[in-house]
C-alpha cells in the first residue's frame, strides 16, 4: 500500500491516480519519473513530493497504527475495490476498513438513507425495506448516522444480513458516540469504511463527500423520511447524477419530514416503493434469490450432476463425470428435470435450467 505515501505527501488525487494508471507498483514510478513528468505534466513541486515520498516517516507511523488497530487499507487499484465505486466521477483513491472487506465484491447492493429525526413511520418503512432486501441477499449500505441510518443497520443485523457503514470521519473516530455498540457489531458482522485519513474529525463538509460513496457503491438509493432540504436529498441527487436509481417511500403530505420523499416522487426523480420487494422486482433479484435458495437444497448425486452440467452435455458424458450406473443417472436426471433444475434436449443431451 505504498501508494499512500503520495497521499500523505500532499500530492493531488488527480496526479496520484494518473501515476497509478501508468504503473501497477509504487516503486516502478522512480525509474520512469522523467518520462512520467512529461507525459502527465507534473510540476517541479510534484516531482519533489514524489521523490521525497520514499522517505515519508509518517507513512511508517500510519501503517504501524493500522496494523496495531486491525484497520485495513485498499487503493483503487486493489482487486477488492468495487467497480461500481470506481466508475463514479470522483472515486476515493483509498479506503480504510474494518470488518469483512469481501462485502465490497458483492453484486447486489442498495443504499438506504434518511433523516436523523426519524419517526415511528420511518422505522416501519426501514423494516419493510430491509427484511425483503436481506431475504434477497442484498448488501445494505448506510451512513451510521442517528435516525434512519442507525435503524437501517440495526434492522439488517437483526435479520442476520450484510451491511456496510460509510463514515464521515476517520475510521479511528467513533461518531456519533451513541452508536459505539452498533459500530462494534457492524465491524464484527459487516463492514465499516472511510476515505478520510486517520484522526479526521467529523465536520459538516465531510458528509456530502461521504454521501457520494454511499451512492456510488449501490445500484440504487432509497430515501426514507426527508425534509425538503434534508441531507439525504444530496445522496439522492448524486445517485441520479451517476446514473443510479432512486427510490422513496411516500409520506403524509402535511408532514415536513415527508416533503423530500414526496417531492422526489412528484418530480419523477424517485420510484415510489412500499417495500423492499419492489426493489428486488425492479432488478429481477427476487428470482435470482429464489433460484439460489433452491440450489442450496441439492445434495448427493443430484448436486454432482448439476455441478458438472456447466454446458450442454450428453448423457454418457455426464455418467463418466459423475461415475454412476446409467439407470441411477437416468432416475436422478428425471427428478432434476421435474423439479425444474435441468432441461432435457434432443439426442440424449441435457442442460441447466437455473
Amino acid at each position: 500500500m505504498e501508494w499512500y505515501r503520495l497521499k500523505l505527501m500532499g500530492l493531488k488525487n488527480s496526479k496520484i491516480r494518473a501515476l497509478m494508471g501508468c504503473n501497477k507498483r509504487y516503486k516502478d514510478i522512480f525509474a520512469d519519473l522523467d518520462k512520467l513528468t512529461n507525459m502527465l505534466n507534473l510540476t517541479t513541486d510534484d516531482t519533489r513530493l514524489i521523490e521525497n515520498s520514499k522517505y515519508c516517516e509518517k507513512y511508517l507511523e500510519v501503517m504501524d497504527y493500522l496494523e496495531r488497530n486491525r484497520i485495513g487499507l485498499i487503493s483503487i487499484n486493489d482487486y477488492r475495490y468495487p467497480d461500481s465505486l470506481k466508475n463514479i466521477a470522483k472515486p476515493p483513491l483509498f479506503l480504510f476498513y474494518k470488518g469483512n472487506i469481501e462485502l465490497l465484491s458483492k453484486n447486489k447492493m442498495i443504499s438506504i438513507v434518511g433523516t436523523r429525526r426519524s419517526t415511528k413511520y420511518g422505522e416501519l418503512c426501514c423494516e419493510r425495506a430491509v427484511k425483503d432486501l436481506v431475504d434477497g441477499e442484498v448488501v445494505v449500505v448506510s451512513g451510521l448516522a442517528l435516525g434512519i441510518d442507525s435503524i437501517v443497520h440495526k434492522e439488517v443485523l437483526k435479520y442476520k444480513g450484510n451491511t456496510i457503514a460509510v463514515l464521515g470521519c476517520g475510521i479511528d473516530i467513533f461518531y456519533p458516540r451513541t452508536n459505539i455498540k452498533l459500530r462494534d457489531e457492524i465491524e464484527r458482522k459487516g463492514l465499516v469504511i472511510s476515505e478520510f485519513p486517520i484522526g479526521m474529525r467529523p465536520t459538516p463538509k465531510n458528509f456530502p463527500i461521504r454521501n457520494r460513496i454511499i451512492a456510488g457503491l449501490s445500484k440504487g438509493t432509497v430515501v426514507v423520511e426527508s425534509s425538503s432540504k434534508g441531507g439525504s436529498l444530496i445522496t439522492a441527487s448524486i445517485s441520479l447524477e451517476e446514473g443510479r436509481d432512486v427510490f422513496a417511500f411516500p409520506g403524509d403530505v402535511t408532514y415536513p419530514l415527508s416533503q423530500g420523499c414526496n417531492e422526489l416522487i412528484k418530480l419523477s426523480q424517485a420510484k415510489l416503493i412500499v417495500s423492499g420487494e419492489d426493489i428486488l422486482n425492479e432488478y429481477s433479484w427476487l428470482k435470482i434469490s429464489e433460484d439460489g435458495k433452491k440450489l442450496n437444497k441439492l445434495i448427493g448425486i443430484k448436486l454432482k450432476i448439476y455441478s458438472v452440467l456447466k454446458t450442454k452435455m450428453h448423457l454418457e458424458e455426464i455418467r463418466k463425470e459423475v461415475s454412476c450406473e446409467t439407470s441411477e443417472l437416468l432416475s436422478n436426471l428425471m427428478e432434476l428435470e421435474i423439479e425444474g433444475y435441468i432441461q432435457s434436449l434432443p439426442a440424449g443431451h441435457y442442460r441447466r435450467r437455473l
